[in-house]
């Protein structure tokens, strides 16, 4: 792992593979290391693979003050031009999709195509999530971490429970070892900026190629939160993956990776 100093804090990242550029954006306290199992081994052979730590996880460092997918945004801008890279394609898992959301708003020019995985646009209006953050930052604040992290569950599709009981135990145990922050800032920042995210209005503004993946049993970033995304993007794609919960991306991720190659070799 290499470090950047962007924007005043150390971000932690990682490149490596050849050919066009291909930036992973993570999740809620999630590493870039969520990407290494199955993505990055999938892609690096025709892509460069870049993976960063976003600011309050992983390895990267843990600041007071703002935590947004803006703030976010401008990290992804700073580590662009640290690793002097014009336009990327970026794909983004629920916090890292909203963080693509506003970097594509901003920076259309360095955005070659946006991937949005288990994505939503409203925290206010879309009360299921709303409701879903409130209480994991309760569980934070309020209870041991063991409680906090029993409720993880839920990203899991309930089909894959019920059916799949001992490897999602055993993908369970890895979302364990890619999560995490040097302190709880990290991780209640994470959740402030879930809460905050508002994007709905202005994603018709969005000019890049866009993706949506979303499971079809995601009790957190619900299917109908997904497709109004897609629905508000001129253009944008859609790919439904059975059996799929908030982590569709672990549970799923030869169905995932073969619906982003796919959209990927689409593009002129």
């Amino acid at each position: 792992m290499a470090t950047a100093r962007i924007n005043g804090i150390d971000l932690s990242y990682r490149v490596e593979g050849a050919g066009p550029i291909l930036v992973w954006v993570s999740g809620t306290g999630m590493s870039g290391n969520a990407w290494h199992r199955f993505q990055v081994p999938h892609f690096r052979d025709r892509y460069t693979c870049v993976t960063y730590d976003l600011r309050g996880c992983g390895r990267s460092d843990c600041p007071d003050g703002e935590y947004s997918a803006k703030v976010m945004a401008a990290d992804l801008l700073g580590l662009l031009d640290h690793l002097e890279i014009g336009s990327a394609h970026l794909a983004g898992f629920s916090l890292g999709s909203a963080t693509i959301q506003e970097f594509a708003l901003a920076n259309p020019d360095r955005v070659r195509s946006a991937t949005l995985i288990s994505t939503w646009s409203s925290t206010a209006r879309e009360h299921h999530i709303r409701r879903h953050y409130q209480s994991r930052v309760t569980a934070l604040e309020k209870g041991p971490m063991e409680v906090f992290r029993a409720f993880a569950f839920w990203m899991w599709a309930p089909s894959m429970v019920d059916e799949e009981y001992n490897r999602v135990t055993e993908l369970e145990e890895f979302f364990g070892s890619i999560a995490g922050a040097r302190d709880l800032r990290g991780y209640k920042g994470h959740f402030t900026a879930d809460l905050a995210h508002e994007t709905l209005d202005r994603l018709p503004q969005i000019s890049c190629p866009v993706l949506v993946v979303y499971g079809a049993e995601d009790l957190v970033t619900r299917p109908e939160y997904n497709r109004r995304v897609a629905e508000a993007i001129p253009g944008a794609k859609t790919v439904e993956i059975p059996r799929g919960g908030h982590l569709a991306l672990l549970e799923h991720p030869e169905a995932v990776n073969n619906a982003i190659d796919g959209f990927l070799g689409s593009l002129p």
